[in-house]
């Protein structure tokens, strides 16, 4: 590979490196991606960036709102999917039309979007990189309303209010999906990486998972409680757990993929193992699964019964999202497009 047969998102475009330094099981000397592979290649290469790490929470999201829509950039990720999520939902208001080309190294602890583009390994993602026929393709986005008075959960703790409808690029789940992430998310828990998910399922599994409420997707209802509730544009959320055998980012449209409180207390297992055997849960007769496309114009989920906070906290790209202390909700979702606030993204594949 040589300098003038470089794709031209990494000769034309200010490129950026952001490493959440925090992110997967965190850095070690040997463990540095950067460092030890990425920058002594683009050097080699000429390629010329900007490296910022991560040194607060708030540092990708201020690096969001600094962005100059005079000229075209190549954002880099050495992170999961919610770094990538927090980038886009903090880019400014833009009176100029301008393009971000992103591309995800799989260094978090859930890399969706990386498996999305079938990018297993880091070394490998660098060598899609960096060759010839590397390209962009739109990176769809989808859209979240939450009611007036939701707030981010870390840790546990109360962050920040939401104002404004929020984007995703993976996924938005309830119940279930979202009260294993949402317990997972200790520093404690942190340190196991992949495994922690895993922890906090057999946790949420000593309790009844039940969420009262009811989905529908223009005129056509799912009714609750439900066990398990999400909206994907993923195929896959680890290596080996498809959850949506049919889903491609490259299409503008999420699956929803939901089943039923019962009273069994292995069927959830029984579900997830379904999963994890090349998603063939798509087939069982108690889990729905269904195609949602830009079309949908009325996509709502309405919970009641929902004052309890672990029945009001959503997963958003890995984020936790939790409703105001209320008894019922309304959250409405849509598929929109690559563009957000006049920034047109596109995903490098």
């Amino acid at each position: 590979i040589s300098l003038t047969s470089l794709p031209k998102h990494l000769v034309e475009n200010t490129v950026y490196v952001v490493d959440s330094v925090k992110s997967g099981t965190g850095r070690s000397t040997a463990k540095d991606l950067y460092k030890q592979v990425i920058k002594p290649v683009f050097d080699l290469l000429k390629i010329k960036h900007h490296y910022v790490a991560t040194t607060s929470a708030s540092s990708i999201s201020d690096l969001a709102k600094s962005f100059d829509s005079t000229f075209s950039s190549t954002v880099l990720f050495i992170s999961g999917d919610t770094s990538v999520n927090e980038f886009v939902n903090n880019l400014p208001q833009n009176n100029n039309s301008a393009e971000i080309s992103i591309f995800p190294f799989p260094s978090g602890t859930g890399n969706s979007l990386a498996l999305s583009l079938d990018l297993t390994d880091e070394i490998s993602a660098l060598r899609r990189l960096i060759v010839p026929t590397s390209t962009v393709s739109p990176l769809n986005l989808y859209e979240a309303n939450f009611p007036k008075g939701s707030y981010f959960l870390v840790q546990d703790e109360k962050t920040d209010e939401i104002t404004s409808s929020l984007k995703f690029l993976v996924v938005t789940s309830w119940a279930f999906h979202a009260s294993l992430v949402a317990d997972s998310d200790t520093p404690e828990l942190r340190k196991h990486g992949l495994e922690r998910f895993k922890l906090a399922a057999y946790s949420n599994l000593s309790q009844e998972q039940k969420y009262e409420g009811q989905f529908s997707i223009d005129n056509e209802l799912v009714d609750g409680p439900f066990a398990y509730w999400l909206l994907t544009s993923s195929q896959r959320f680890e290596p080996t757990f498809e959850i949506s055998p049919k889903g491609d980012i490259f299409e503008r449209s999420l699956f929803l993929v939901s089943f039923n409180t019962e009273d069994d207390k292995d069927y959830i297992m029984g579900i997830m193992g379904e999963v994890y055997n090349k998603g063939s849960h798509i087939d069982n007769d108690k889990v729905t699964y269904k195609k949602i496309t830009a079309d949908s114009k009325h996509i709502v989920l309405s919970t009641k019964n929902s004052k309890d906070i672990r029945k009001r906290r959503f997963c958003l790209d890995g984020s936790i999202i939790a409703l105001p202390d209320a008894n019922e909700h309304e959250v409405s979702f849509r598929v929109s497009g690559n563009n957000q606030f006049n920034w047109n993204l596109y995903i490098i594949h």
